[in-house]
């Protein structure tokens, strides 16, 4: 079942240059889609065109059966698909962490009782339980976008886009938020979609997208995305660091898969074949 479908979508601003061409593409409910692209590709603004920030030029974008072009249904796509931004700070309204996660249900007129069981059940999800009476000016980056995916959460929506939303964290920030990805996805079913530009995201997805001038020039699951190094490389992307050694070995002659991409599994197929050279 498709949750979000976009027919013939274009986009330009202001009337000038096209950003996003002619875009036919459907996004399963509950699953991981990750999009890619070098900057200027038109993946970010493909992404506030699928929850409805932006409306296309030309063509439809139709989100849980409500085309965003449909001012009537304005607040049911809102509610439906949200969107975790680069950076935390222009997401978070208030100066304790379970205020600010309050403030959407608040504002959607939600009852006391069930707006503080929306709240700890959010924080619980993104494991920030016990920050709640924190204040959000003194989290850490990782941590402020935690609260960020908790505000999104007590939204309760069917779908996020994380619009490269780990571009700003360290290594360990980057970690925590894709963790809560990967929970959101499995646990809660709900559909997500990441902008990124780390690889190491992408290969994680059910589904990787390649953007490039506004098109898309690729669409398969990760192996297959990844074991094409040259094509994504032509792009201007990098490939995973493991599927990126194991290109270089074989262009000396190796004979090893192509579109390994984690480091356990790449360990495993070089132990055997050094076991079977010796």
């Amino acid at each position: 079942m498709n949750f979000i479908e976009t027919k013939n979508l274009s986009f330009s601003y202001d009337n000038e240059k096209v950003v996003v061409k002619n875009i036919n593409l459907n996004i399963e409910k509950g699953k991981h889609t990750a999009i890619l692209g070098h900057n200027g590709s038109g993946k970010s603004t493909l992404a506030k065109l699928l929850c409805g920030i932006l409306i296309p030029t030309e063509g439809d974008v139709v989100v849980k059966g409500y085309n965003t072009k449909d001012e009537e249904h304005f607040y049911d796509i809102r509610r439906s698909c949200g969107m975790v931004f680069q950076n935390p700070d222009n997401q978070i309204v208030a100066s304790v962490v379970e205020e600010d996660v309050a403030f959407a249900p608040e504002n959607l007129g939600v009852l006391p009782d069930q707006i503080r069981k929306i709240v700890d059940e959010s924080l619980a999800t993104v494991n920030m339980t016990e920050y709640k009476l924190h204040s959000t000016y003194k989290l850490s980056g990782g941590q402020k976008q935690r609260v960020a995916i908790a505000g999104m959460l007590a939204m309760q929506p069917d779908c996020i886009i994380f619009d490269e939303a780990t571009a700003m964290l360290d290594p360990i920030g980057r970690k925590e938020i894709m963790e809560a990805v990967h929970k959101l996805n499995t646990e809660l079913e709900i559909t997500v979609i990441t902008i990124t530009h780390y690889m190491s995201e992408a290969v994680e997805a059910d589904r990787v997208i390649v953007m490039n001038r506004g098109e898309i020039v690729m669409d398969d699951d990760p192996v297959g995305i990844f074991s094409q190094a040259e094509e994504i490389k032509s792009y201007g992307l990098a490939l995973p660091q493991v599927t990126e050694m194991f290109f270089r070995l074989n262009k000396e002659g190796f004979n090893l898969p192509r579109g390994v991409l984690h480091t356990m599994k790449a360990a495993d197929i070089i132990e055997k074949y050094v076991k079977e050279k010796i």
